[in-house]
């Protein structure tokens, strides 16, 4: 059918649609959500339907800026619409959904159905559910590893490339910003690509947006990389294993990361990584045994066998969020603090040491010695002598970002209300779960200030009345949201010294 082009000035977040007259899509034979073919010369693009009564006349499709930017298009000019063929791709969609294991030549069709975006929100939707409830099979992770990257581009740098992941799941964890520059400080390669937040309230690359700039092209990474040996940056940008980044626009409102393996191995892989060292938070979060861990442990090394990279997995402690600080700008800030030995005393005036520095020190020492470099003790002289600092600011400077910037400069949200202690006795438990509702009803991490920060850890003393931690917002409105689910769920567990036997009566 040949129809006229209208483009609407919106965008539609990477989405590819047509809005169609509903009798035009009936003599289509397509509904709403369907999938048809527009083609304008030698261009072609599926776009996922839409359908109008009266707000589009007939022989008018509707597009979005998205489809404007692949296809070159402009009002006014003429495209031929057709319906798209059926997807092989949506039976194995199927298949995996009854529970059966699929080939490599299943996952790939899939894959390139996603790059393709034939496959619409609601069938990846399935698919995700469908691999969450039934896993998948370690052939299948190597085979779905396999598909992202051929389907992908491919980054090749110099020296030995190493890298580290962190499964996720503890609010907090900024190690990232410290063992990048403590492993490039080395002398070795680390091209970091992160992830923006998926189930928590800041992801890496979140984080290091508030020093510098992370959507940077290949060209840029190269540049940056060949400067300092290492950079932090966004991994959507640079179009490694795009199947897995369209794939993560589902995971996250669902709050589901079934492709953890084939997500991180594949990125992996694509930038040349020779030592590979996997953070794994184990206690209240994703992974709640050290069994499940060692289990899971063994299975990226498994992976990272048949990909040609030497894996090794740091089980970690994931009962509480690491270090005090939890949101993008409260986050950057504390690794700003600690990777420049900015000291933290006790009330009795002891120097403490934060646990991001013991973190980040123990990953980077396994990197370290993966790669004959040092160990944990190298890796802490890295931040004590200044280098790790110099280096990171070295990055912040090729990146884009101020390299003399100071934690003081990092701006909060304006608006805060701390949370006290009802009772004294001592911090036995900190609840990740509750901390993370109220930091993204507080507005992480779009809201770049809002977070929380603690003034209590596990084992510290409280009194009662004592500040356990504060909420900090952007808007009052959210700040008020924030409290009230701080007032609704139990985020510190106090030991009073007194226990009773009876818990309630039902």
């Amino acid at each position: 059918m040949k129809m006229k082009a209208k483009v609407l000035p919106l965008n539609a977040g990477g989405k590819m649609i047509g809005i169609i007259n509903e009798k035009d899509a009936l003599e289509l034979g397509v509904h709403p959500l369907d999938k048809i073919v527009m083609t304008r010369g030698p261009k072609k693009a599926t776009l996922t339907v839409d359908t109008t009564k009266n707000f589009v006349k007939r022989g008018t499709i509707l597009l979005y800026d998205d489809v404007k930017e692949v296809m070159h298009i402009r009002s006014g000019d003429a495209v031929h619409v057709e319906p798209r063929m059926p997807l092989v791709s949506k039976a194995y969609i199927r298949k995996k959904t009854d529970g059966r294991e699929l080939s490599y030549l299943e996952l790939r069709a899939i894959v390139d159905d996603v790059i393709a975006r034939n496959l619409n929100d609601l069938e990846l939707a399935s698919f995700i559910t469908a691999l969450h409830i039934h896993g998948l099979t370690l052939n299948e992770s190597i085979d779905f590893s396999k598909a992202m990257i051929e389907t992908g581009k491919s980054l090749k740098f110099p020296g030995t490339v190493v890298d580290k992941h962190s499964i996720g799941g503890v609010p907090g964890d900024k190690t990232s910003m410290l063992v990048v520059p403590i492993i490039a400080a080395s002398g070795l390669t680390i091209p970091k690509t992160s992830s923006r937040s998926i189930t928590s309230p800041s992801g890496t690359a979140d984080r290091m947006e508030i020093l510098a700039p992370v959507d940077l092209h290949i060209d840029d990474i190269k540049r940056v990389v060949k400067r300092t040996k290492g950079c932090l940056v966004w991994g959507g940008s640079v179009d490694i294993a795009p199947a897995d980044d369209l794939f993560i626009r589902i995971e996250h409102p669902l709050g589901l990361d079934p492709l953890l393996l084939p997500s991180v191995m594949s990125k992996k892989k694509s930038v040349g990584c020779k030592y590979l060292v996997i953070d794994i938070p184990t206690g209240d979060t994703k992974i709640h045994t050290k069994e499940d861990a060692e289990k899971l442990a063994r299975d990226f090394i498994a992976m990272g066998r048949s990909l040609g990279i030497k894996v090794d997995c740091a089980i970690t402690r994931g009962d509480q969020p690491v270090g005090y600080a939890v949101g993008p700008a409260l986050e950057a800030r504390e690794a700003l603090e600690v990777i420049m030995n900015v000291q933290q005393t006790d009330a009795k005036g002891v120097v403490q040491r934060s646990d991001v520095f013991d973190k980040a020190a123990s990953v980077a020492g396994v990197l370290l010695r993966m790669a004959g470099k040092g160990n944990k003790k190298i890796a802490e002289l890295m931040i004590k002598s200044g280098k790790a600092e110099k280096k990171l600011r070295e990055i912040i400077d090729a990146q884009g970002g101020n390299p003399g910037v100071k934690p003081g400069d990092i701006e909060v949200g304006a608006f805060s209300f701390r949370v006290r202690s009802k009772t004294g006795g001592t911090v036995s438990t900190i609840s990740n779960a509750a901390l993370v509702e109220i930091c993204r009803t507080s507005g992480t991490p779009k809201d770049r200030g809002a977070g929380v920060l603690l003034n209590k850890k596990i084992g510290d003393p409280v009194r009662r009345g004592e500040v356990l931690f504060t909420i900090f917002a952007e808007k009052r409105r959210k700040l008020n949201s924030a409290v009230k689910t701080s007032k609704s769920c139990e985020v510190y567990g106090i030991l009073t010294g007194k226990r009773s036997m009876l818990v309630e009566t039902v």
